[in-house]
């Protein structure tokens, strides 16, 4: 079933009678649909158990069936959360081992003496809603723009938090301040004790305003930061290191720069945008069936309205290609993740940072073929047999010894993936006729079980 789980996302998404269009990638063929439409500014979705969780920018925490499209509210902070430009309720992070342990960490601003401030909690899930609030960092600079947010748990179960500088370029540079900073905290939001300031959560420093984080395979960690007019950046995250703002934009290619470079042990970035295009949040993708983004870091973008592909080199430190994909072809993209069947999920935020049109505000699904073999793999099964195979028009599909499993179905798909038809199978043979599903070509004959699982495919050519 794993293996050719592509047949099972389109199979889903032809049962949800929501509109679906293919697009080419590259070479690859992808059928696009909309999860859900009408919201407020998704900003972060995670992919867990069968569900986006999502956070809206207003103050709305919820979590969207990807079956149905159905959205639950797990979590109303409207009336807590300050949202102004591009302050609100932001980053979201689930506890690494979220069925022991069903923690939510959330990132927003809020309204304290007139300024904007933010705080970073941690709730507990019990089942349909978020409860028990634990405030893990209080009473931080806010803005309305510049507030970072994104949030990311390590292997070793610490949290990351990227704080932006908030318009005060007095802070990144600054020690003692916990804005323009990579933090890291325990799970109850004290300073780990190999953190590299004894007692402090700044991890790294120097930082403009970080929306992007993603693990890669080595364990390593990518950012995104927005550069101002110049040198959006992508950046490796290195402990107790100083990336430089607002001294340094992108490389250090001028004199006062490389100055600064050189006398404070900057971190370059391993790849920079003039002008800039709003870099945003990371995802690392693999699936041998789709070349353009396998092995790929996929980052959403603003501004420019695209997702890019950065292959990179085999120790992950060097970017050997970065290519343009989804160009205007949506609006502004805002976060992406990564379900089980290696269909990609992408937060659409309208034409502008300024709209709020709810139409506009979309989560959209991406479904590419899964692995490149699956016919190959398929055609290996002996549960089912095709009679004649090829065929001309009329066939039969025979099953073994004790007939089609009680409550199975015969399902044909074309060499996309694509539903053509479903019968009850019943008895031991059923007879079919290609001209009802395409006529000649390649098709994938599937005998799936009452629950949906494949018990057999078989590949079929008609003549």
């Amino acid at each position: 079933m794993k293996k050719f789980a592509f047949l099972l996302a389109a199979l889903l998404i032809s049962f949800q009678g929501r509109s679906q269009s293919t697009l080419l990638i590259g070479t690859t063929p992808v059928t696009v649909d909309t999860l859900i439409s009408g919201l407020d500014v998704p900003w972060e979705i995670i992919y867990h158990d069968g569900y986006i969780w999502m956070t809206e920018r207003k103050g709305i925490v919820s979590r969207v069936d990807t079956a149905t499209g159905t959205k639950q509210v797990l979590l109303n902070m409207t009336t807590l959360v300050t949202q102004q430009s591009e302050s609100g309720l932001l980053g979201m992070a689930l506890h690494p081992d979220f069925t022991n342990t069903p923690e939510v960490f959330l990132a927003y601003t809020y309204l304290s003496s007139g300024s904007i401030r933010e705080r970073i909690v941690k709730y507990s899930f019990d089942g349909t809603t978020l409860v028990n609030p634990v405030i893990l960092l209080n009473n931080l600079p806010g803005n309305s723009t510049h507030n970072g947010c994104r949030l990311l748990f390590l292997p070793d179960t610490t949290l990351i938090a990227s704080t932006g500088d908030v318009q005060n370029l007095s802070y990144p540079q600054n020690l003692t301040a916990l804005n323009g900073k990579i933090l890291r905290m325990h799970t109850d939001g004290t300073a780990p004790a190999d953190n590299p300031i004894p007692g402090s959560l700044v991890y790294s420093f120097g930082h403009r305003n970080v929306q992007g984080f993603v693990m890669l395979p080595n364990d390593s960690i990518l950012m995104s930061e927005h550069g101002a007019s110049t040198d959006d950046e992508v950046q490796l995250l290195h402990a107790g290191r100083n990336y430089g703002w607002p001294n340094v934009e992108g490389f250090c290619n001028t004199t006062s720069e490389i100055t600064f470079c050189n006398a404070n042990n900057v971190v370059e970035p391993l790849i920079a945008y003039t002008p800039t295009i709003a870099t945003s949040d990371l995802a690392f993708y693999q699936n041998p069936a789709f070349p353009e983004w396998d092995n790929a870091v996929l980052m959403t973008v603003l501004k420019n309205k695209q997702v890019r592909a950065m292959k990179l080199n085999s120790t992950y430190d060097s970017v050997l290609s970065d290519v343009i994909y989804l160009n205007t072809i949506f609006e502004r993209l805002r976060d992406i993740t990564v379900g089980p069947n290696k269909e990609i999920y992408i937060a659409n935020n309208g034409a502008s940072w300024a709209n709020t049109d709810p139409n506009t505000h979309v989560i959209i699904r991406i479904t590419p073929p899964q692995v490149t073999t699956s016919l190959n793999t398929a055609i290996t099964a002996a549960e089912i047999n095709l009679v004649p195979n090829p065929a001309t028009t009329a066939f039969e599909v025979r099953s073994g010894q004790g007939g089609f499993p009680l409550g199975s179905r015969i399902e044909v798909y074309n060499t996309l993936g694509q539903l053509l038809n479903q019968t009850p199978a019943i008895g031991s043979r059923l007879q079919l006729n290609a001209d009802t599903f395409g006529g000649s070509g390649a098709y994938v004959i599937r005998l799936s079980d009452a629950n949906g699982s494949t018990l057999s495919m078989r590949k079929l050519i008609v003549r």
